[in-house]
């Protein structure tokens, strides 16, 4: 599987925040996944078995290759919790979904009304705008989000970051709690929160 550009409303607006992703998909697993960031000078890499990684580009020097490693996320309740896309993208039981985890955790990116559906309310930026990374499930893998959920979002945009996650210690479902990537809906957290996360978004009520 293979998305192009990911993130094309940054790459348009010529912010960094964009990237290809790339996965293998093998007896319904993802095996590999790859996200190469050409502006941020970027990528982050997992192979099953083999550990998630991050480096630099190619045409890059500057970042050393590191393993990516996670420790336990703690308590549900101290969590911080990026969500995507903004509530105008959402339909009303993705928003119902998104408030009900946004208000269930301590800090969620960004910070804004989860249940208003205002399409004239300023787009909010993305949870890994800034932080060198393209992607909010990139934060879970490098630590710094406990948990990501991406809603509306096709098979393209969540294999490649499975293994990558995955691979460093965190977990990944969609709102069921099954491992599948064709229900548009992607949780990534760090280890010892999954389950209570899908409590709280309750998407099966």
């Amino acid at each position: 599987m293979i998305d192009a550009i990911d993130g094309t409303a940054s790459f348009v607006a010529n912010e960094p925040e964009w990237s290809t992703l790339i996965a293998v998909e093998e007896d319904g697993r993802v095996t590999l996944g790859m996200v190469s960031a050409p502006a941020l000078g970027r990528r982050w890499w997992a192979r099953l078995d083999s550990g998630s990684w991050t480096g630099p580009c190619p045409s890059e020097r500057a970042v050393p290759v590191h393993r990516l490693v996670l420790t336990d996320g703690g308590r549900v309740q101290n969590a911080a919790v990026g969500i995507r896309p903004p509530p105008s993208r959402l339909n009303q039981q993705e928003r119902i979904v998104a408030a009900r985890l946004a208000g269930g955790v301590s800090k969620v990116r960004p910070m804004i009304d989860w249940t208003s559906a205002d399409p004239s309310a300023p787009e909010p930026r993305k949870p890994s705008a800034g932080s060198g990374t393209c992607h909010g499930a990139l934060l879970v893998a490098a630590g710094q989000l406990d948990a990501f959920l991406l809603l509306g979002a096709g098979p393209w945009d969540i294999a490649p970051l499975i293994p990558i996650v995955q691979e460093a210690g965190g977990t990944f479902s969609d709102l069921s709690g099954q491992y599948r990537t064709d229900t548009g809906a992607a949780l990534f957290s760090r280890p010892g929160l999954h389950q209570r996360l899908l409590d709280i978004a309750g998407a099966a009520d």
